[in-house]
């Protein structure tokens, strides 16, 4: 007799719609879209999902509506269907279940999981450090992105043997995916230029103001650097790239569509990430350097947290963060490559993401990774 399929309660409150995939399109939402997917495909797995999904500008007043939704759903999925494992697509969702493991979500043989993703685990003050501790408490297994998140959770209590690392993947769709032609958004490439790109939110921690101010001055007139992305730093990029006299050489492309973002990924010779160290806001991965890499394009990115299990020697170059010099030295090193040595190393690194971060590979070891908790204890 054909065994049960496991039944898997998916739970996400930040999801772009599938009408419009850009629209709410940072590393933890493109994570948790194409994991989603991912497990749908399973045969032995029927899923319930209980998620939100819409574009960023709603997310102010339909993340609250969500959460004080979430108990009823969860309690509804579990009961009703007899769900055997609640999946949490990062952390933040699963911050109800100091009020609801106790009191409600004891059926016999469920399992409570986590995605921790880094800024899920690290953000704010010390009271909700303390629920995020709780939180964790109740949980019967995480999976940490990297091994700098799995620190995070250990330095909070959380037992090592009910943790597992497994990275964010990658889904093939940003390798056939297909160009736009035409688009306002994305530049013309001058001739005899060499486009260095940055895909981010324009946040502190991302270090793009200081790149604009420390290493863009140290390049090239005909190395020019491509910015994707909107955030509260906007203005001092902007600041920084005025006081350079770089408005020739630094393009801010704001928000681009999937179709747009595929192209300037083509377009582009190198992808940089030149994070900065910032209190409580931490880098758990950075999935912007797969799509780079899946794209061909080789990464320097600073040595730290979560990105130095994104980065190989088959996909780039660590630095040391907020140094100035040793980016512009490597950037020249890229630039003076021949087309063949460039070449090689975009097919390089493409197979390498490929190869560790395709789903492919990675499915298989999140499908254990929830077996393995089945087999556990409950946490609570």
């Amino acid at each position: 007799m054909k065994a049960r399929a496991l039944r898997l309660v998916f739970v996400s409150h930040c999801m772009a719609p599938a009408r419009a995939p850009s629209s709410n399109a940072g590393g933890m939402q493109r994570a948790a879209r194409d994991l989603l997917t991912q497990l749908e495909s399973l045969d032995d797995v029927s899923l319930s999902r209980v998620v939100l999904a819409c574009p960023r500008r709603e997310i102010g007043w339909r993340v609250p509506l969500f959460f004080l939704a979430l108990p009823w759903r969860l309690i509804r999925q579990v009961w009703l269907w007899r769900a055997d494992v609640v999946l949490f697509a990062s952390l933040n969702p699963a911050l109800l279940l100091p009020l609801l493991a106790p009191l409600l979500l004891r059926r016999r043989g469920l399992r409570l999981m986590a995605i921790a993703h880094g800024l899920d685990i690290t953000q704010g003050p010390p009271i909700a450090q303390w629920w995020i501790r709780r939180s964790l408490a109740q949980l019967d297994g995480v999976i940490c992105v990297s091994r700098a998140t799995a620190q995070e959770c250990l330095e909070r209590g959380f037992a090592a043997d009910r943790l597992q690392v497994l990275p964010n993947g990658i889904c093939q769709r940003w390798s056939s995916l297909p160009p736009v032609t035409r688009s306002e958004r994305v530049p013309i490439r001058a001739p005899g230029t060499f486009v260095c790109l940055a895909v981010g939110r324009q946040i502190p921690r991302k270090g793009y103001a200081w790149f604009v101010d420390a290493v863009m001055p140290l390049l090239p007139e005909h190395v020019h650097l491509w910015l994707v992305g909107r955030g509260p730093q906007a203005g001092e990029i902007d600041r920084a790239i005025a006081k350079r006299g770089l408005r020739h050489r630094v393009f801010p492309l704001g928000l681009l569509e999937d179709g747009e973002l595929a192209r300037v990924y083509r377009l582009a010779d190198l992808f940089v990430m030149p994070n900065l160290r910032i209190n409580s806001d931490m880098e758990g991965f950075g999935i912007v350097m797969l799509e780079a890499g899946l794209h061909g394009l080789y990464c320097l990115a600073s040595c730290m947290e979560g990105i130095t299990d994104v980065i190989s020697d088959a996909n780039g170059s660590l630095l040391p963060a907020r140094d100035a010099e040793a980016f512009a030295q490597h950037i020249q090193a890229q630039v003076a490559l021949t087309s063949q040595q460039r070449q090689h190393q975009s097919e390089r690194a493409a197979a390498w993401v490929q190869q560790c971060f395709g789903w492919n590979n990675l499915l298989p070891r999140y499908r254990a990774a929830i077996d393995q908790v089945l087999t556990q204890p409950r946490a609570w």
